[in-house]
């Protein structure tokens, strides 16, 4: 399934540890056109002929495809030009609700500053103090900061699972989210992957 057009998609280029967010600005029979990423470092790195992939997200799923960089257009706003693939080297990546990444984000949950523990664009899982007021089935509201992101992420949840800490001081607090408008998801789903994307090179 392609993107759409307007639509947010992340830009990596193969052999090399960067990773940009665009927009899809045309698609036609043969190319796709996108935006200029804002990082203006990029430019440099995008000759005629790189290799890139670009990844994105449709529904519930997340979907990466391989691409060739064949020109530049410039009319109203400035756009690089792509090999279109064909539909069957789309490939899907993962559910985005399994897409969960450990990761430390600061917070704030009932009017008090907490931290995640792990995310995925389903839930998090947060630590917070032990005397820390809250029950399991309870309904909440939270803002979530995502490194990288303009806006932060306001959500609605429910508590579906309490647990303590290692440290006796401290517990986990398991939340499902309910309401989360689909642009906070797709920010929570381009941060899981751009974290797990990092993990498997640290780990080469």
């Amino acid at each position: 399934m392609y993107p759409k057009v307007n639509q947010n998609i992340v830009l990596d280029i193969k052999g090399k540890d960067k990773n940009f967010k665009t927009i899809v600005a045309e698609i036609s029979d043969k190319e796709i056109l996108i935006g200029f990423p804002m990082d203006l470092n990029i430019l440099g790195l995008l000759p005629r002929g790189t290799v890139i992939y670009i990844t994105y997200s449709v529904g519930d799923d997340l979907y990466k495809f391989l691409s060739t960089i064949i020109g530049k257009r410039n009319e109203n706003m400035p756009l690089f030009r792509l090999v279109k693939p064909k539909e069957k080297d789309i490939k899907k990546i993962q559910r985005r609700n399994n897409f969960r990444v450990k990761a430390n984000l600061p917070m704030v949950l009932k009017d008090s500053e907490v931290t995640t523990v792990d995310i995925s664009a389903g839930g998090i899982q947060i630590s917070c103090k032990e005397n820390y007021e809250i029950v399991y089935g309870e309904v909440v509201s939270g803002t979530l900061h995502i490194p990288g992101e303009l806006e932060d992420v306001n959500f609605q949840g429910i508590v579906k699972r309490i647990s303590r800490n290692a440290n006796d001081e401290r517990k986990n607090v398991a939340i499902a989210f309910t309401n989360l408008n689909q642009g906070n998801q797709e920010k929570i789903t381009r941060y899981c992957f751009d974290k797990q994307r990092q993990m498997r090179l640290k780990s080469k």
